[in-house]
């Protein structure tokens, strides 16, 4: 469960960039994370909630998306998604020479409440 962890890292770093800004409220926080670290939605969201009961995030809407993992081939050059991002191979001429170009980041935004 490997999900738990992951959020606590979240929670963490939003945490620490509110210290830097004692007024502010988020309204949100929003995390995309690429398919490459096949996170369950619902879990997150769960851990999401436990992890800020008592801190400046509790209550605050947590907007979770998923990114497409995405790689380009060293072989064919062509860039597209993968069918399995546990064992990425180009989607036109089936390379293993391949380089992740997408699905393989955590973006995480915060919008201040109004």
């Amino acid at each position: 469960m490997h999900e738990h962890k992951f959020t606590e890292q979240i929670v963490q770093s939003v945490l620490e960039e509110l210290n830097r800004h004692p007024q502010t409220k988020p309204q949100w926080v929003e995390i995309t994370v690429g398919e490459v670290f096949h996170l369950e939605r619902d879990s997150v969201l769960l851990h999401f909630g436990l992890l800020t009961k008592g801190t400046r995030l509790e209550g605050v809407e947590l907007r979770f998306s998923e990114e497409a993992m995405e790689v380009r081939c060293g072989n064919c050059g062509k860039a597209g998604p993968v069918e399995d991002h546990h064992m990425p191979t180009c989607h036109f001429c089936g390379s293993l020479k391949v380089a992740t170009v997408k699905g393989d980041k955590v973006d995480v935004r915060l919008a201040e409440a109004t």
